[in-house]
């Protein structure tokens, strides 16, 4: 084992895999990768009661097991990915496929890379789903790069290894 300390990870050298079988897209910046948990109080209110309801909890009472100790819950924001506008229509499609019915969930990866390029660490939010996007503003008088930004609800947020596992 070696005294070299661990040097951490650069926060700009990212990659994102969409789950779609196809080569990594290069995005300019990745938000919402946090989670907080909530643990529904011991006594819980009658209003409070219908958000914590839990079937578990209900038929292991009814047939004498005891309810778990103080359930608890997690919730995460929208994943937003921002990236320059391309010719690749990758995310413009998996959006229009949600708004014509083509439902198509899919586990997007954010992975870290070392300092040699390869994926070191990464997220996947399971069951990723597009709810906005968002074009390139557009002025004449403030030259910039044209950006889009997809934002994506998801069921979730797992820390994987490098390899996805």
């Amino acid at each position: 084992m070696s005294d070299r300390p661990v040097d951490p990870y650069v926060r700009h050298r990212f990659d994102v895999d969409l789950g779609d079988d196809r080569p990594s897209l290069g995005f300019t910046e990745v938000t919402g990768l946090s989670v907080r948990v909530q643990a529904r109080p011991a006594e819980a209110d009658a209003a409070s009661e219908v958000d914590w309801f839990d079937w578990g909890d209900r038929l292991g009472h009814a047939i004498g097991r005891a309810p778990s100790v103080q359930r608890r819950r997690t919730a995460s924001p929208p994943l937003t990915l921002r990236r320059g506008v391309t010719d690749d229509r990758r995310l413009w499609d998996w959006l229009q496929g949600w708004v014509t019915g083509r439902v198509e969930t899919r586990d997007v990866r954010v992975y870290l890379l070392d300092d040699t390029g390869e994926r070191a660490r990464g997220w996947r939010c399971r069951d990723a789903t597009p709810v906005r996007w968002s074009g390139p503003e557009l002025a004449a008088d403030h030259p910039a790069a044209a950006t889009e930004t997809l934002e994506l609800t998801h069921e979730g947020i797992e820390a994987i290894a490098g390899d996805g596992r």
